[in-house]
């Protein structure tokens, strides 16, 4: 089961580095770890349209403003990818931070407006296989140089992440293509 020390220790491995037991450990790796583990897993996440971590869901309206509606930014959306008026019809947006209700909006003409995003995933046992290798190498990458010294290990962490990402990409991509065309025949037998 995946869990954070695993792909924690997954990226030590990647920098030849002896794997750790605890993130609460007396320890330069640990606290390093510890740092840079959110902030990359929700780079990795933003990077593409995850299946294991896209949202649609409706909006939820604030106010209407002249010709346009304010909608309360989904609390868990790490990046929106569309905003749209069912039946998938895409519309502009904006995201902006209104002074009246003190937090982000989505300004939008659409009267009813549902959203695809990206969201935070915490838990690890969601992650894929692809995105697991992948976040564990954009974590190597960013901790190479602190950790080794060494800026040829850092160059080559950073390309194998790259090439990594790309892969991830492409067979996600795959999957969801494959699920949406068996609901789709699904649909059209019943």
């Amino acid at each position: 089961m995946i869990s954070k020390i695993t792909i924690c220790n997954l990226a030590l491995a990647q920098l030849g580095q002896a794997p750790i037991s605890s993130l609460t450990q007396e320890d330069e790796k640990a606290r390093r770890l510890n740092l840079f583990y959110e902030p990359v897993r929700d780079e990795v996440l933003r990077t593409h349209n995850w299946g294991f971590a896209t949202v649609w869901e409706p909006l939820a309206l604030m106010e209407k403003q002249d010709n346009c509606f304010l909608y309360k930014y989904p609390q868990e959306a790490l990046f929106i990818r569309r905003v749209y008026q069912p039946p998938y019809k895409n519309t502009a947006f904006r995201e902006l931070f209104h002074p009246k209700f003190r937090t982000r909006v989505l300004e939008s003409a659409a009267p009813q407006a549902w959203a695809e995003y990206t969201r935070r995933v915490e838990d690890e046992s969601q992650f894929d296989a692809a995105f697991v290798k992948s976040f564990s190498l954009a974590l190597a990458a960013d901790l190479a140089l602190s950790l080794t010294g060494d800026n040829t290990l850092a160059a080559q962490i950073l390309q194998k992440y790259t090439l990594s990402l790309d892969e991830a990409r492409r067979s996600n991509m795959t999957e969801n293509f494959a699920q949406t065309v068996q609901t789709d025949a699904f649909t059209e037998v019943r």
